[in-house]
């Protein structure tokens, strides 16, 4: 196991600048040098490239035998957020199937646009398993209800350092009332979800175009969202579900990124012409088994047949999103932390390029969340977050070494000792 020593050098953390020298680097866009320096001072990149120029007094790293990767990013985590309550109000009538005339107005409906991560942020615990993977920047969202609030967007520093306050509204078709009584409620259907979702994105429309508004803070919080200033973040995983997404956000005019897309090989018709992006789990669960048991009641062959092949369909999900064109990045979120760089690993014996995997894991995930002016490639100027590994990236014997979040250098070690 390998567990982050938190102690970063002062050298590192202040304006003394700080070398790596002699190393591989991989700048995140496909490019790499086989054999250079990089300079970092007070957080930032200033240099970089063969031949260039080592300041005088700089701390020195000697990169020889590993590899220089842009710090990865989870595109979308709900782990490392403190969620606020839900809203309470008493106990509603059972109104499971149908809304009255009049709304109770206590029932919270599994409508969560209170939440706003950037004021939820509780890493406690979370830095080393993150730094373990590579990951130095993530986006963080409740995934509580089905208007889920908004997410931000974090480099894994300290008390999380954030880049983006307010970087996408998330919305989903799932987390309504559930049924009647205290824990339920309307909506408890599909039908009634998705008709209190628009209303809830009809009435945070209303809501903007006033001048002077009866202040209500959750609307307030939708109001990028629905100005179309931050996309919206649709949390789906069927097709069904994608084309219901891109209806909704059709009718709002929202900016449309998906987040899950388990079958969004089914629709990349579609999200080409929306010009959406996907950001996928890495995790390919488990390979279905096509033996059959020698029991009465056993798994007929042609459905067993049938589940292996629908498997093996999602595992190409990657790869076909990849040729089609259409910008990937990948999420921690349905998976375990600890298995996300093994999972990418499996991604690609699916049949995802190398160097697609690369860019989803740094530029491509950058330009989906709009950061891509300070990390995602080790370019001069942009925040110094950096991976260092002892070999390539998609070998399953590569370890993280070390990471450099802002500047500060964190490194790891077997039982997590100096």
């Amino acid at each position: 196991m390998l567990l982050a020593v938190f102690a970063a050098s002062g050298a590192f953390a202040q304006s003394t600048p700080l070398a790596i020298t002699g190393v591989k680097i991989e700048i995140g866009d496909g490019r790499v040098i086989a054999n250079g320096n990089i300079v970092i001072q007070n957080g930032k990149i200033v240099a970089v490239g063969e031949g260039v120029a080592i300041p005088s007094g700089a701390t020195t790293i000697d990169g020889k035998g590993v590899v220089v990767y842009p710090g990865f990013i989870d595109a979308y985590t709900t782990e490392g957020l403190k969620l606020p309550s839900p809203p309470t109000g008493g106990t509603p009538p059972s109104n499971r199937d149908t809304a009255p005339a009049s709304m109770w107005h206590g029932n919270p409906k599994g409508m969560r646009p209170d939440i706003v991560a950037s004021k939820c942020l509780d890493l406690k615990g979370k830095l080393s398993d993150n730094y373990a993977q590579g990951i130095t920047t993530a986006l963080l969202s409740g995934g509580s209800g089905s208007v889920r609030g908004i997410a931000t967007v974090i480099d894994y520093i300290e008390e999380g350092s954030i880049l983006v306050p307010s970087a996408a509204g998330e919305l989903s078709f799932r987390g309504g009332g559930g049924g009647g009584g205290a824990a339920g409620g309307y909506p408890g259907t599909l039908f009634g979800t998705v008709a209190t979702l628009r209303q809830e994105l009809a009435d945070a429309q209303y809501y903007a175009a006033q001048k002077s508004p009866k202040k209500d803070d959750g609307l307030e919080n939708l109001r990028p969202l629905v100005a179309g200033r931050i996309p919206a973040l649709f949390a789906v995983s069927t097709a069904r579900e994608i084309s219901r997404a891109a209806r909704i956000a059709d009718e709002f005019n929202l900016r449309f990124i998906v987040t899950g897309g388990g079958e969004a090989y089914r629709s990349i018709d579609l999200l080409k012409k929306k010009n959406a992006a996907v950001i996928l789990s890495p995790d390919l669960g488990y390979e279905p088994s096509v033996k059959v048991e020698d029991a009465p009641d056993a798994t007929p062959q042609e459905v067993l047949d049938e589940r292996h092949a629908t498997w093996v369909e999602k595992t190409h999900n990657a790869k076909a999103l990849s040729e089609a064109g259409i910008p990937i990045a990948f999420s921690t979120g349905g998976s375990g932390l600890g298995d996300f760089l093994a999972n990418v690993r499996k991604t690609i014996g699916a049949g995802l390029p190398r160097e697609a995997a690369l860019k989803a894991l740094t530029s491509d995930s950058a330009k989906i969340l709009g950061i891509s002016d300070r990390v995602g490639t080790i370019e001069v100027g942009k925040l110094a977050n950096l991976v260092i590994m002892t070999g390539d990236f998609a070998d399953e014997k590569s370890q993280v070494s070390s990471v450099l979040v802002e500047g500060k250098k964190f490194d790891l070690k077997k039982g997590g000792k100096k």
